[in-house]
């Protein structure tokens, strides 16, 4: 396992997240931040603007954004396909390049409430997306990582020495379009047998419920579980993770690193803390950037203009 690879825009890195559409998400998920009920598809759509936000954030440099990453959204349950599921401008694209992904961002008004002297404040804030929420129809989850892995087949022929892709995926139920367990292991394996040089696909899984089990993350073992068939299903698809990422993980969860050695990414039962954990954690450990390698392609920049 090496997943050492840096960051460069001659060595980017890829995301794809697949987001449950099936009509269960329009489930109430809790309150907003104005004590308004809100869904579990309002929760996932909200969760991932913010984290395509930051991802934008972290790749600003003084000229602009640089294209450190591909990204990519499949929502699947909208229809009983899977399918790219941007908004606007970027509507029937795949895999976007994050320079692209900031500059085609719809931005609507929210309200905001905000404590101001033991007073609440309404404000109106300018938020971006990319993503809205959608709740309609069942959950085709194994027509969900198919598509993915037939994005990055070709992305990895194009990209063979980058850190690997990661695949998130955010769902509240079961996949309804495979006749058994084994068949969507299958496809989950598939997609994770995908490799760069410098390790393979890395897949992770996050149910969300938002019941009164105590949400399970980045477990090491399927024994911490819950007695759940569903649960060991979602345990076996997952990656285990590499070892950026559980230094990360047992420092953010107070974890003894040296008797955790395996980690596997997913979180079951999860509540919107763990949604947001699990997307931050999922999405930092690529996030080293390689400044030789910067340096370097600068150089040729301006070798170049001169």
């Amino acid at each position: 396992m090496a997943y050492s690879q840096e960051i460069s825009r001659d060595q980017r890195g890829a995301f794809i997240f697949l987001v449950d559409q099936s009509k269960s998400m329009n489930t109430t998920f809790g309150v907003d931040d104005n004590g308004q009920t809100i869904s579990r598809a309002q929760v996932v759509a909200d969760a991932l603007n913010r984290t395509l936000d930051e991802l934008i954030n972290r790749c600003m440099r003084d000229e602009g954004v640089r294209d450190y990453f591909d990204i990519g959204v499949i929502g699947y349950g909208r229809t009983n396909r899977a399918e790219f599921c941007w908004l606007g401008n970027l509507a029937g694209r795949t895999l976007v390049p994050i320079s692209e992904v900031a500059e085609n961002a719809e931005t609507i008004e929210e309200e905001t409430t905000t404590m101001v002297r033991g007073q609440p404040v309404v404000e109106r804030v300018a938020v971006s997306r990319w993503v809205a929420p959608v709740a309609v129809e069942s959950t085709p989850m194994n027509g969900a990582l198919r598509l993915a892995q037939s994005i990055l087949e070709p992305w990895i022929s194009a990209n063979p020495g980058s850190f690997p892709p990661a695949v998130i995926n955010i769902t509240d139920g079961m996949a309804n379009d495979v006749d058994s367990d084994e068949e969507l292991l299958a496809t989950a394996r598939r997609l994770t047998g995908l490799k760069t040089n410098d390790g393979h696909v890395l897949l992770m899984n996050c149910h969300i419920s938002g019941g009164d089990d105590a949400p399970v993350v980045f477990p090491s073992s399927a024994g911490q579980l819950p007695d759940d068939t569903y649960a060991r299903l979602l345990f076996e698809m997952s990656s285990e993770l590499s070892g950026r990422h559980r230094a990360i993980i047992c420092e953010l969860f107070e974890r003894d690193l040296k008797t955790t050695p395996t980690l596997r990414g997913m979180a079951f039962n999860a509540d919107a803390v763990a949604l947001v954990k699990l997307l931050d954690i999922g999405t930092r450990p690529a996030i080293v950037f390689n400044q030789a390698a910067e340096a370097s392609s600068r150089d040729r920049t301006t070798e170049f203009e001169q």
